[in-house]
């Protein structure tokens, strides 16, 4: 009986340890690469990277557990089925390395088709104006595309240097609404 309550302390431990690597540091994102070509990335950070697949398979195994374990009802399927589909999201989710460049934005990512807007394409740029949590900065471009760069992502200032300077023309003149170091 003393390993249950164990094992369920250490599945806590475990769970908490997930939320403080994906959404407990977003000060601490720390700064974007640039490149030798010029580029520069603004990349998700190695906890971010770890704890992507570990909360996935995480997920997974707690939707397997269930499914293998519960027998009673016709509607037992619905949790592991929920479970199983918030890990899915979660996978697709990961967050792209949003890279800068003469030329425009791209993002990259793992799991989908990668996305870029060019400089002049540019529609709209809009930021929460503080940096919070979950703050945001999504750029829009006139096809429709939208890049974001979440709190997950490194160097927000930098980024939002990198439009100010490429995009002076479509920029509100309050812009960005945040102190920006430079």
């Amino acid at each position: 009986m003393h390993w249950k309550i164990l094992l369920g302390f250490a599945r806590l431990a475990f769970g908490i340890a997930l939320a403080w690597m994906l959404f407990g540091r977003p000060g601490k994102r720390g700064y974007a690469r640039v490149r030798s070509d010029g580029r520069i990335e603004f990349a998700p950070d190695w906890i971010g990277l770890c704890a992507y697949p570990l909360v996935f398979f995480y997920l997974l195994g707690l939707a397997t557990n269930d499914l293998l374990h519960r027998h009673a009802g016709p509607w037992d399927f619905l949790n592991p089925a929920l479970l199983g589909s918030i890990a899915i999201t979660l996978a697709l989710s990961f967050p792209g390395t949003v890279v800068a460049d003469d030329g425009g934005l791209e993002a990259i990512y793992w799991f989908r088709r990668n996305k870029r807007i060019r400089w002049k394409d540019v529609e709209s740029i809009e930021t929460d104006g503080k940096r919070t949590r979950f703050s945001m900065i999504t750029i829009a471009g006139v096809d429709g595309t939208k890049i974001n760069h979440s709190s997950l992502l490194a160097d927000r200032p930098r980024l939002l240097l990198e439009i100010q300077k490429h995009c002076t023309e479509n920029l509100p003149p309050d812009f960005p609404r945040e102190p920006v170091e430079s």
